[in-house]
């Protein structure tokens, strides 16, 4: 229909039913131009929306449109120069004659390009600008009054429709972070009990308590440091719990279970066909964790490359997606944990000095059970009383030597030793009196057992050739040492090359 014809209520129905059921921006931007080019017989058309908490408008050039030379494919910093900003400053539409404006920021992009005229009119809808909408023409401009009055009121229906598209992606995000959240939560319900508060009594965790009380109200960057099994874990819990975050989930990444490969994928999420098996869009845990705790436990066993890209997060709070163009903002909180000397290893240059001082904003110390002896009866008492519970079982009765021998020993596994030991001692001894002798025979072995195994690195190294050798050397397949060990062929792979271990040498 000619521009200026007594149809205007028509045309904007049509453009409005030819709309109103596109949700995705592909499909919206494809239809606004495929409606619009029959009415206005532009030479491009280009859409700008604005996204909250970004310097940046978005920039679309949908099917039509010649190219303009210097404007990014996606994103479009906008200054007061430019016709966009003075159409969404003012409210109001405005028409350019782009040879003969002299105050113009894109004009000799413009040109470039070969457009001589521009038409550009604000998206408006509930009395907030969320962008605006461009026309642009190679020869004369053909509209006239009546057209620009229609391309205004053509404006205001996709307003009305983009917002709708806009209000659609965030519903699709947040579906997709609660799947994620609750795909997390099924995981973590199969590996924790219920939660737990920290039991103390000694001076050492009368004052990391304290501590904690302090940074907890904040939104300070934690660093938890310790032996294996102090608890670590239940600190950062404990951070979380006591936090204004504590009603959002707490989400964990063990680095350490990571393959490399991978990490970015896990932290920052990816796009459908980022990468050979990225079928589909996955939402990583910094996006998980907005609003909330993020815990990255192990943190010494990040890459180095990885450990930049965390940096720049912590710096910045913004990160892209594997494979996507697009910058996400994150209002996380993190705590990260290591077993390990993290200045020795930044002296080794297997650990980022930047990243180091970034984490260790407020550094908090677990001590090892050897130091909080105090501590030792009221654990007892409380890992009876749970594994009871879960057992079925009466609880033993500890002879008072029996108890000294639990308190001058120097419990090298920290406190998931002394939880094993109790566990053993209910199963063994259920509604039984537990002598010295029950405590030393049971810790005699399980010092036999540290001495053999050393380390639970050790530890896994001769558990996973055990299993090769049952399956004589193979890895995967059905009846492969991954699938007995409950594990993905990637990270089996990835755990025996950290180990040193060649499957040719387990058959």
């Amino acid at each position: 229909m000619p521009i200026g014809e007594p149809h205007t209520y028509q045309t904007i129905l049509n453009i409005n039913n030819a709309v109103i059921n596109q949700r995705t921006r592909e499909g919206l931007f494809r239809e606004i131009t495929h409606v619009m080019e029959p009415v206005f017989h532009f030479d491009r058309t280009s859409i700008l929306i604005s996204q909250p908490g970004e310097d940046s408008w978005h920039y679309f050039s949908p099917a039509k449109g010649v190219t303009i030379p210097g404007l990014p494919a996606d994103k479009l910093p906008i200054s007061k120069g430019m016709i966009p900003y003075r159409a969404m400053e003012e409210k109001r539409t405005i028409i350019v004659d782009i040879p003969n404006e002299p105050d113009l920021d894109e004009k000799e992009s413009l040109l470039a390009a070969g457009l001589s005229w521009m038409i550009c009119t604000p998206l408006i809808t509930r009395g907030q600008v969320i962008g605006s909408l461009q026309l642009s023409y190679k020869e004369t401009f053909p509209l006239s009054r009546e057209g620009v009055d229609l391309f205004e009121k053509v404006a205001q229906q996709l307003a009305l429709a983009i917002d709708n598209m806009l209000a659609y992606e965030k519903v699709e995000r947040l579906k997709d972070k609660l799947a994620e959240e609750k795909s997390y939560l099924k995981k973590e319900i199969d590996t924790l009990a219920e939660p737990q508060d920290v039991i103390y009594a000694s001076p050492s965790m009368s004052s990391l308590m304290g501590d904690i009380m302090n940074v907890a109200s904040t939104d300070s960057t934690v660093l938890i440091t310790g032996e294996t099994g102090t608890g670590k874990d239940l600190i950062a819990r404990t951070i979380h719990k006591m936090s204004s975050r504590r009603h959002n989930t707490f989400i964990k990444v063990n680095c350490a279970a990571l393959v490399p490969t991978l990490i970015e994928s896990e932290l920052f999420g990816h796009e459908k066909g980022s990468f050979t098996g990225a079928t589909a869009r996955k939402i990583g845990r910094f996006e998980i964790a907005n609003d909330s705790t993020l815990f990255l436990d192990e943190i010494s066993e990040l890459p180095l490359n990885t450990q930049a890209k965390l940096l720049q997060v912590l710096q910045e709070k913004k990160f892209e997606r594997v494979g996507g163009a697009k910058t996400l903002s994150t209002n996380v909180r993190i705590i990260a944990a290591s077993n390990q000397d993290l200045t020795l290893l930044v002296q080794e240059k297997k650990f980022r000095n930047d990243l180091f001082y970034r984490l260790n904003t407020f550094p908090i110390h677990v001590p090892a059970l050897r130091e909080r002896n105090e501590d030792i009866p009221l654990l007892v008492n409380h890992f009876i009383e749970n594994f009871c519970s879960r057992l079925n079982r009466h609880p033993p009765h500890f002879a008072p030597d029996a108890l000294e021998t639990l308190n001058h020993y120097l419990w090298p596994g920290n406190i998931r030793e002394l939880e094993n030991f109790i566990e053993r001692i209910i199963i063994l001894k259920s509604n039984q009196p537990v002598t010295e002798e029950d405590v030393d025979s049971i810790l005699h072995t399980s010092v036999e057992q540290e001495k053999k195994v050393i380390t639970l690195e050790e530890a896994e190294r001769r558990h996973i050739k055990s299993v090769l050798k049952k399956t004589r050397g193979v890895v995967s397949g059905k009846q492969g040492a991954a699938k007995l060990l409950g594990v993905k062929r990637p990270t089996l792979q990835y755990r025996m090359k950290k180990l040193g271990i060649n499957p040719a040498d387990c058959k």
